[in-house]
């Protein structure tokens, strides 16, 4: 926290922990099995409309649960989470339309994204001077973090398809894809989130310096890519595709329910500790 004119200024954002990187992983699985399960409700026939009703229900809670945290004093895990795991299955969306309307390959969409991301990055900066995750309290520095997170979601889901799609053969393929599938995408990616977060915890990064600021945001970008493949792994190609987007989207939001309220014991007990 920050105090200015004797005004506790609390941090907006969760501290970063192992649960903190447990919860993101969760809420990217969620978010790619609910998107998609939601967009099929109405059966391949009505896709435009599943379509719609995904962008309408999950941008209208996400709209909702970002306002409460925003106009919260404090951070909250409730409304915070919530918003990410909004935002994980908008963002699939988002990203995957923009390749749908406008007919390009997944390596453009993921530059775009990736451009779009270094462009908050740098207004952020130009705005603040400062691009630290551990003091965000301005109404600016919020909206430059919520922006950022966004785009890394984006950028995530398109680096995901990229790398997990085939140039021939199956339903959905790409000039430019990499064809690792869905579980060697996970896998692989998942082994350099673990470096990064090893760099982390062993070198121990400057707090705000640069190597520290790119490492967390390198390692929040994994994320996506690394529970959405392992979500469309067993919700399509496990045993024959058994479990579903529907039973995935179950198992993701019961592990999200899990992890949430981890995160709001642990709040409420830092709470208690500052102010005992």
């Amino acid at each position: 926290m920050i105090v200015v004119k004797h005004k506790v200024l609390e941090n907006k954002v969760p501290a970063i922990t192992m649960l903190f990187w447990v919860s993101k992983l969760i809420s990217t699985m969620l978010g790619e099995s609910a998107s998609d399960f939601s967009s099929q409700i109405f059966g391949q026939q009505h896709q435009t409309l599943g379509e719609l009703f995904t962008v309408g229900w999950s941008l209208s809670l996400f709209i909702v649960f970002l306002y409460l945290q925003i106009k919260s004093d404090k951070y909250h895990p409730i409304f915070y989470w919530n918003s990410v795991g909004l935002l994980a299955v908008f963002g699939t969306f988002s990203a995957d339309t923009l390749k749908a309307v406008t007919g390009l390959h997944y390596v453009e969409t993921t530059l775009i994204f990736f451009v779009l991301m270094i462009g908050f990055f740098v207004a952020w900066y130009a705005t603040t001077k400062d691009l630290s995750i551990h003091h965000i309290t301005s109404r600016y520095k919020k909206a430059f973090y919520w922006l950022t997170v966004a785009a890394t979601f984006m950028l995530g889901t398109a680096a995901g398809d990229w790398f997990a799609t085939a140039r021939s053969g199956g339903y959905n393929t790409d000039p430019t894809g990499l064809g690792l599938g869905f579980l060697n995408t996970g896998v692989v990616l998942g082994l350099v989130f673990l470096m990064v977060l090893a760099y982390r915890a062993m070198f121990k990064p400057k707090e705000n310096g640069f190597a520290e600021i790119a490492s967390f945001w390198f390692a929040y970008i994994l994320t996506r890519p690394i529970g959405a493949s392992f979500a469309d792994y067993f919700g399509y190609n496990f045993d024959k595709g058994i479990l579903g987007n529907q039973w995935m989207t179950v198992i993701g939001l019961a592990l999200f329910m899990v992890a949430v309220m981890m995160l709001y014991k642990n709040d409420q007990r830092g709470t208690q500790v500052s102010h005992g």
